[in-house]
């Protein structure tokens, strides 16, 4: 009964993502050039904010308007005010940063009424944030609907570093992801004023209304040292190149699969560089590799566990591969930023698309029998709806206590400023 249940189950969600295919490829556009600040982390984090930034004819509609410039003369006011009168009171300054309800609505206005106004800000939509496949989970929202619900989750995501990382608030996953220091030591207090103080500082050259936030909030992640989402980056420049460049002389058509995935597990111990699950779970890959079944292995994988290793899963198991099963460095693609399994499937979703690897040909997650029990499990795709927001994949069938095969969602290139590590 529960097979059976299993089968409907998917037979649903190849049915439902049929329109998924069809529908929301229409957005995303394998052409598009996307944008760069200085700034990696804050391109993959808040790519809003970029796009404005790096638009002239948009960023220009931003800094002059006018309701938008009196509201960052008040916020900058506030800023350098606070910076000489907060000292190491944390609350006092996180007050000039973080984004009220009322700043929320109040942007959210503003936007509206430039969107019914300028046929800019329309083509700012049509031709940055619809094909740059960021926000690809509101596809089929209206140009308007989207910019309100992208700027929203934008401050949601400043919101979120700043609490964590100068308040000390617990993230979803504490035991990896929280605040590096003693928010209450004086010694962090005063790295928190002296952020203020930087931002004061540069409060001169500061034009767009979200940029204070983003540079206090951005520099947290430093002083923190949580800028995992900008490790190894860019990929494609770097140890994906060579992989990237085999990618486009592959048959597929002589393959049954596309991919095989092999999520990471990280060691318990800090010294271990490479967990003896992982190696289990890349001896099979290995294998299926040898077998032909597909021309690329993906290894996925962050700088996880234990808290605030020196040590990369993917990178780890990259290495392992070559050495041990002597597997040429161009049939493997690193996928180094994912912290859970859920982020496993986004993330190899993400490089199936983006590196031109067929989405509609099915992959392997190929893995030990515990992990692909849990992944079987209907509860998993409900752990990926409330951490996500979505479900990353379509499981096909699962072929073995360690074969599952799936297909990715275009949905998974969506970006999630809630999770400022692997966005």
């Amino acid at each position: 009964m529960r097979n059976c249940i299993f089968k409907i189950t998917v037979s649903l969600f190849i049915i439902s993502n049929i329109n998924v295919f069809s529908q929301e490829t229409k957005s995303l556009n394998s052409n598009y050039k996307v944008l760069h600040s200085n700034s990696i982390t804050q391109d993959k984090i808040f790519y809003f904010f970029t796009a404005i930034q790096y638009s002239p004819q948009t960023k220009k509609l931003f800094v002059r308007n006018k309701k938008l410039s009196k509201y960052l003369i008040a916020k900058n006011k506030q800023i350098i005010i606070n910076s000489k009168i907060c000292g190491d009171n944390t609350e006092c300054h996180l007050k000039s940063f973080l984004w009220s309800d009322a700043d929320v609505k109040f942007i959210s206005l503003q936007l509206r009424e430039m969107y019914n106004s300028k046929i800019e800000i329309k083509n700012f939509i049509q031709n940055q944030l619809r094909p740059s496949g960021y926000y690809q989970n509101y596809a089929n929202l209206t140009d308007e609907d989207i910019l309100i619900k992208v700027w929203k989750d934008a401050s949601k995501g400043i919101n979120h570093i700043i609490n964590v990382y100068a308040k000390g608030d617990k993230p979803m996953y504490a035991k990896i992801d929280s605040i590096g220091y003693n928010k209450n030591s004086l010694f962090y207090r005063r790295l928190i004023d002296i952020n203020s103080n930087s931002v004061a500082t540069d409060t001169k050259n500061i034009k767009l209304f979200f940029e204070p936030s983003l540079k206090f909030a951005l520099n947290l992640l430093d002083i923190n040292d949580r800028n995992e989402a900008s490790s190894y980056e860019p990929l494609a420049l770097k140890a994906n190149k060579s992989s990237i460049e085999n990618i486009k002389l592959i048959n597929w058509k002589a393959y049954k699969y596309a991919t095989i995935l092999v999520p990471g597990m990280g060691p318990e111990e800090e010294r271990t560089p490479i967990s003896p699950v992982a190696k289990f779970r890349l001896k099979l890959a290995a294998e299926r590799f040898r077998m032909k079944l597909a021309p690329i292995i993906v290894v996925s994988g962050g700088r996880v566990h234990p808290y605030r290793t020196p040590y990369n899963e993917a990178l780890e198991m990259k290495i392992f591969l070559i050495q041990r099963y002597h597997i040429p460095e161009n049939a493997i693609l690193i996928e180094p930023h994912a912290r859970h399994t859920t982020t496993n499937f986004r993330n190899a979703a993400r490089l199936i698309y983006r590196y031109g690897i067929p989405f509609t040909k099915k992959s392997l997650v190929t893995t030990t029998k515990y992990q692909s029990n849990y992944i079987s499990n209907p509860n998993f795709n409900t752990r990926c709806i409330n951490e996500l927001g979505y479900i990353p994949y379509v499981l096909i069938k699962r072929l073995n206590q360690n074969d599952i095969e799936f297909l990715p969602v275009i949905t998974s290139l969506q970006v999630n400023s809630l999770d400022p590590l692997d966005p």
